[in-house]
C-alpha cells in the first residue's frame, strides 16, 4: 500500500506503516461518489481499492474520500452518505471527481468546474436497472463532457492522468445546469425508448 493514501488501515497492520522518507511534495485529492441508488456498486470502489494499492508515485500524494452507498467499504476514508450539502463541499475540496454515471453527479461536479471520471453502472452486474448510465456517459464522453471508463484499465490510465494534470471545465451557474440536467434527461429518456435524440 503507498503510505501517501488515506486508509481505513488497522492500527498495527503492517501496510498502514508510512516511509517519512517518501513525503510527497504534491498532494491531490480526490473524490469518489457512487450515487445514492440502492444496488451496491462494489466495482468502482474495488477498482479504487486496487489502483491505490499498486500506484507508485512518492512525487504526487493523494488523499481519498468515498461516498459509498450501500457497497462495501474499501481502503480509503468512506462514508455512506453525504447530505447534498456535505457532497458539494468534498466536490469544491477535490482536485478529481470520480463518479458513477448519475447526471445530476456529473452536473454536480461540472458547475464546480470539475472534469469528472465517470464509471457507469452496469445492470449486468446488478449495479442498476438498466443501461441508462451507460448510454447517458457514452453521449457525454462523445461530447467531451466527462472522461469515460469502461474498463479497469481505462480507469487506471485516466486516473493517473487526472493525478499527474487534474482537468477542470468552465463552472456553470446554477440555471445553466438545471436547463442542462433536463435537456441531458430528455436525451437519455429518447436513448432509452430507444428513439433518436
Amino acid at each position: 500500500m503507498n503510505p501517501q493514501i488515506t486508509t481505513n488501515a488497522v492500527a498495527g497492520d503492517a501496510d498502514a506503516t508510512a516511509d517519512e522518507t517518501s513525503t510527497p511534495t504534491l498532494t491531490r485529492r480526490i473524490l469518489v461518489t457512487v450515487g445514492t441508488d440502492f444496488h451496491r456498486f462494489d466495482r468502482l470502489i474495488q477498482w479504487f481499492d486496487r489502483w491505490v494499492d499498486e500506484r507508485d508515485d512518492s512525487e504526487i500524494g493523494v488523499e481519498a474520500m468515498v461516498q459509498r452507498a450501500t457497497a462495501a467499504p474499501g481502503r480509503a476514508s468512506s462514508v455512506e452518505y453525504f447530505a447534498f450539502d456535505e457532497l458539494v463541499e468534498q466536490i469544491q475540496k477535490a482536485d478529481i471527481v470520480v463518479t458513477h454515471g448519475g447526471p445530476g453527479s456529473i452536473f454536480e461536479a461540472r458547475k464546480w468546474g470539475r472534469l469528472p471520471l465517470v464509471v457507469a453502472r452496469d445492470p449486468e452486474g446488478d449495479e442498476h436497472v438498466d443501461n441508462h448510465q451507460q448510454l447517458f456517459a457514452e453521449r457525454m464522453a462523445a461530447d467531451g463532457q466527462v472522461l469515460l471508463a469502461r474498463t479497469e484499465d481505462d480507469f487506471r490510465e485516466l486516473l493517473d492522468s487526472l493525478v499527474a494534470s487534474p482537468q477542470t471545465v468552465t463552472p456553470h451557474d446554477s440555471q445553466h445546469v438545471e436547463q442542462s440536467v433536463r435537456r441531458i434527461g430528455l436525451i437519455v429518456d429518447r436513448l432509452v425508448l430507444g428513439s433518436k435524440p
